[in-house]
Parts: structure tokens; C-alpha cells; sequence
């Protein structure tokens, strides 16, 4: 596969790779000298045995490498057909991609994304903490909604497959599908395992924020509380969420916090607080579609075939991928 003879042929190019050839060539330039850095650190590592020059190198070039990094995050294409693509063995192609992904990461506008949820959840603040403010009726809808800034929150889930018993463990004696070791991937609303990540969005479409990976058992609010995204937001940002993030404004008062009213068990919802959720919903369809946007990218959308401990980093490339296109659509010219 020639990276020329396919850049001659720019839409099919945009969909095959989900960049046009001149944001590739831009991506190209600004990935070079970051790979010329990381490939200089791993050469002059601690431990290296070989002098810097020896073993061998790599049969592709950086563009081709970026290529097939490109191909495998857009279309989610096997190593097997990879390798028969590009003329490499399919262990090859793995150390390809898996070498370039953090790099990759590094040149694109990715939004922030710890490494790990924090052991400690935050907590509500006790009786002497502020009281939350809540919007009660249409009038403090549109009150609030023009002031500051806003960022919109939204989980979603990639199926995985089920986690293998370690060695030396036994399975016990539950169901294959729910063991006891296996629970905190199993997600009981898409009936199988799972990997969660929650996204946080700004009204206009920019991907901000990324959590670390969570099992798909762990909730929604509990996931927020874990992601580190409160801590690094200013206090005057509002926050929007799902009803999956019902009692946000317990945990964070200090915060301006909007969630969806939620319809009493046994009862139903007034004529206003279902206007006032269709208004909501009309902030938040931009985290879901930005989810959307994601998911064009099949590694974030198939069967996720990696180490659980690889999802983040191919997360946060799409993410900066997305955000690249939507930087430029933003400044096209209005026809």
C-alpha cells in the first residue's frame, strides 16, 4: 500500500484514515521531531546493552508507520491484514503501533487524560457544607444558562472480552459469565463485560477531559468521583450530566450543577420539569455527539481486542483525532 497513490485520492483517503492527505502531511511534520526525542530516549535508556546504531531498523518510514497507526485506529484492521497491506509480519505491525500511539498522543490536540482513577473518592461535605443550588423552574434555566463556562458530561462503554482466572486461582463456583473475580467488568445494563470511560465535553464540541479506564460495573457518579475532573476544573465552570449523575450537587455544592429531574417511583414528572429536562437534553446532545464522533473510530467501538492497560492511550489519540477535525470544521468559511 502506497501512502502517495492513496493521498492522490483525498476523499478516499478522509475515509479511510478520517484525516484529509494536508492534515496528515501537518500531523506528519509535527510528529517528527516528538518521535525523533522519545526513539533518542529509549536508545540512550538505562539497562541498554546494544551502542546506539545497532540491531535493526525500521522497513517503513515514519509516514507509512503513521499510516498504519491511522488505519488500525479508523477501520480496527487485524495485524494479520495489516501485515499483508504493508509486507510485515503481524508482531511487527503490533510494535509499530504500540510504539507510535503515545507519541501520537503527544502531537495531537488530546484532551487532558490521567493515568489511573484516584483511590479515594470524593466525598460530600458534611452538615456545615453549603447548601446546593437547584434549578427548580424555567425562569432559573435561563437565568443561569448564558454566564461562564460549561462542560458537559457523558459515560460510555466499549465491550471486552471476559477476563481470564489468573494462574494459580480457580474460577469458583458462580456462573462463567459473572464469577466472583470477575465482577467489575461486568456492565448489568449492555449484559456483558466492559470498559468505561467518562467523557466531559464543552458546549461548543471540544473534548476536555478523559478519565482513566473503569470496569463497566463501576456507576456512572462513582467514576466522576474517581476521574480527578472536579479538582481541575475552575470553580466557576458549570457541570451538566445524565440521571446517571443524580446527587452531583450533594457531593460537590460549591459547584453549579445540572442534572436531568429524575421521575418519582410511582409518580411522574410536571408539564415544567419536563420541559425543563427537554432544555437540559438540548445542552447535553453535545457530549453525545461527540460520542458519537468517537465511536466513527472502530478501535473505540468494536470488540476491544488489547491489554485493558492499552485502552486509555488509544482513547486519547481518537480523542485528539476528533478534536483535529473539529478544530477545522470550526474554521471553515461559512458557505
Amino acid at each position: 500500500m502506497r501512502l502517495e497513490k492513496l493521498k492522490s485520492r483525498a476523499r478516499s483517503f478522509e475515509r479511510l484514515v478520517g484525516l484529509t492527505p494536508a492534515e496528515f502531511d501537518q500531523l506528519l511534520l509535527e510528529l517528527e521531531p516528538l518521535w525523533e526525542q522519545a526513539h533518542r530516549r529509549s536508545l540512550l535508556r538505562a539497562g541498554r546493552v546494544r551502542r546506539i546504531g545497532a540491531g535493526n531498523t525500521f522497513k517503513l518510514d515514519l509516514g507509512q508507520r503513521l499510516l498504519v497507526t491511522l488505519l488500525y485506529l479508523r477501520q480496527y484492521f487485524t495485524l494479520h491484514v495489516l501485515g499483508i497491506l504493508f509486507d510485515l509480519d503481524p508482531a511487527n505491525v503490533c510494535r509499530n503501533i504500540q510504539a507510535l500511539l503515545p507519541v501520537l498522543e503527544q502531537a495531537l490536540p488530546a484532551p487532558l487524560r490521567p493515568r489511573t482513577l484516584q483511590a479515594k473518592p470524593d466525598e460530600a461535605p458534611g452538615k456545615e457544607g453549603r447548601k446546593p443550588r437547584k434549578i427548580r423552574s424555567l425562569e432559573e434555566f435561563l437565568e443561569v444558562f448564558p454566564e461562564l463556562t460549561d462542560v458537559v458530561i457523558d459515560g460510555t462503554e466499549q465491550p471486552r472480552g471476559q477476563p481470564k482466572v489468573k494462574k494459580g486461582q480457580k474460577p469458583g463456583k458462580k456462573a462463567v459469565g459473572r464469577p466472583k473475580d470477575k465482577k467489575r467488568f461486568y456492565s448489568i445494563k449492555q449484559g456483558t463485560h466492559t470498559l468505561k470511560t467518562q467523557v466531559a465535553v464543552t458546549p461548543e464540541g471540544q473534548i476536555v477531559h478523559l478519565s482513566a479506564t473503569a470496569g463497566g460495573r463501576t456507576h456512572d457518579m462513582k467514576v466522576l468521583r474517581r476521574s480527578r475532573l472536579m479538582t481541575r476544573l475552575s470553580k466557576h465552570v458549570r457541570v451538566w450530566g445524565d440521571h446517571g449523575y443524580t446527587g452531583m450537587e450533594k457531593v460537590y455544592p460549591e459547584r453549579e450543577t445540572i442534572v436531568p429531574a429524575k421521575r418519582p417511583k410511582k409518580g411522574k414528572l410536571s408539564e415544567e420539569q419536563r420541559e425543563l429536562n427537554r432544555l437540559i437534553s438540548k445542552v447535553r446532545i453535545t457530549a453525545e455527539n461527540a460520542i458519537n464522533r468517537i465511536k466513527k473510530f472502530r478501535a473505540c467501538k468494536e470488540f476491544f481486542r488489547n491489554q485493558p492497560s492499552r485502552h486509555g492511550v488509544i482513547w486519547g489519540c481518537v480523542t485528539g483525532l476528533v478534536n483535529l477535525r473539529w478544530q477545522r470544521r470550526l474554521h471553515l468559511p461559512t458557505l
